[in-house]
């Protein structure tokens, strides 16, 4: 195959990419002046990622200096007990450093094997996962936040049981980065336009007054993966581009549009977990 016709269609592939998804419709002016402004709260699944390239450190080093919001708190959820995530000792030490910058961490996986779908295990081999994880969590952090991400998003009644049998309530998201799958490609063609409908979706929530405001604001829950190599590189991207799509759909915006208050982000994700209602209904 010819170099210009590889050009060719690598140049096809990124303008598809870019355009596949089409406008959006912004909220009416009127429409978004009575609505609540939005303020991100960002989620980072799957870690911790460590060593002086890993990228969760990445990824803090990011949302502490950057030019959108300096000082943004965000929430993980981690996997305590994996030997390459929080069950080794480099783990345990970024997930200590992680909660002393001010971060929040939950639970995602208290398993050994990790990344195990909650609906596959017994309920008292769950109950006991996630109390062990935020045992691991609290050993670093002092406490966890009381809230779970199950691994690959499945959940059924039985496993909201189980989450509140131990004191937990499940938090899912508005909007997905959807950099949780890689095969061999860690890049994101079509990082705007997917934001840009993701956000849409966002709107027309907020208008529908699904997404109820907490302390004045419309906690909107993104999420992301902090060992994603290429959302560890590009985060202060994506923090402008969460800016940008929304005011590309009319979305009014707090200042500051991200949490940089602990406190205020805890308050906020437990609030929009035990509410239990998002813009996205349903997750891969």
């Amino acid at each position: 195959m010819s170099r210009p016709y590889i050009l060719f269609l690598l140049t096809a592939v990124l303008t598809l990419a870019g355009c596949a998804l089409g406008p959006v419709t912004p909220l009416a002016p009127d429409t978004a002046a009575k609505l609540a402004p939005v303020r991100f709260l960002l989620t980072f699944d799957d870690g911790p990622d460590t060593g002086p390239y890993g990228g969760t450190p990445f990824i803090l080093r990011q949302l502490a200096d950057n030019p959108v919001t300096p000082g943004i708190k965000a929430l993980f959820f981690v996997q305590t007990e994996h030997p390459l995530r929080g069950g080794g000792p480099e783990g345990r030490v970024q997930m200590h450093d992680t909660c002393a910058q001010g971060q929040l961490m939950a639970v995602h996986s208290g398993m050994v094997e990790g990344h195990t779908s909650h609906t596959r295990l017994p309920s008292d081999v769950l109950a006991a996962s996630l109390r062990r994880g935020a045992a691991d969590i609290a050993l670093q952090c002092g406490t966890a936040l009381p809230v779970v991400r199950p691994p690959t998003w499945r959940h059924d009644t039985r496993t909201m049981d189980v989450y509140h049998q131990v004191g937990m309530e499940m938090m899912m998201a508005d909007a997905n980065a959807r950099d949780g799958k890689i095969y061999g490609w860690n890049i994101s063609l079509r990082r705007r336009p997917h934001m840009r409908h993701e956000l849409e979706r966002v709107g027309q929530a907020m208008v529908a007054q699904r997404l109820q405001p907490v302390e004045g604001v419309t906690p909107v829950i993104v999420a992301f993966h902090d060992p994603n190599g290429f959302t560890a590189m590009h985060m202060t991207d994506y923090l402008q581009i969460l800016v940008d799509t929304a005011r590309d759909n009319g979305l009014p915006l707090a200042d500051p549009p991200f949490y940089t208050d602990t406190q205020a982000a805890g308050r906020a994700a437990l609030a929009r977990a035990r509410a239990g209602v998002y813009a996205r209904e349903s997750w891969p």
